[in-house]
């Protein structure tokens, strides 16, 4: 389901701005990195180029439309207004969108640099459970501190 209203919402535009914020970040470390499309390739030497393709999975989607519905729910819980609903949704598909650059990142690093094993680790169960709770947990903060500061202006 998720897939599908990220087809429609977004095309491949979604993938295509990912390769490109991480290949921005990329540059800003120095890494020689080219974007074409949703495609990131980084030349570690003259001959040997590496190639990562930024694919639906990888977009950031699927935690955003997560931090959505737990900024719906927590929204909720608290008995918030749709305003403070709205601003939380937004805060959890900003937190996920940019979070996920670092993560488009280390995936390239782990292609590139690191090795097979390492990309199935971080790419994997294991790896993406690391990254989603750094992500929940910045968002819980984010979205506590939204909340408490509601609250206070009540």
């Amino acid at each position: 389901m998720a897939n599908s209203l990220r087809r429609i919402l977004t095309g491949a535009q979604l993938e295509h701005g990912m390769a490109w914020a991480s290949g921005l970040a990329l540059r800003a470390i120095e890494q020689p990195v080219t974007v074409e499309g949703s495609i990131l390739s980084l030349s570690t030497t003259i001959e040997a180029k590496k190639v990562v393709e930024v694919a639906s999975g990888c977009s950031g989607f699927d935690m955003a439309f997560v931090l959505a519905g737990v900024g719906v729910i927590m929204g909720l819980f608290f008995k918030r207004s749709w305003s403070k609903i709205v601003a939380l949704v937004a805060a959890g598909v900003f937190l996920a969108l940019v979070f996920n650059v670092p993560r488009i990142m280390l995936l390239v690093f782990a292609v590139v640099y690191w090795g097979k094993d390492s990309f199935e680790f971080w790419h994997g169960a294991i790896g993406g459970q690391i990254f989603a709770s750094i992500l929940l947990t910045a968002y819980y903060y984010l979205a506590m501190a939204m909340l408490r500061k509601s609250a206070s202006s009540l």
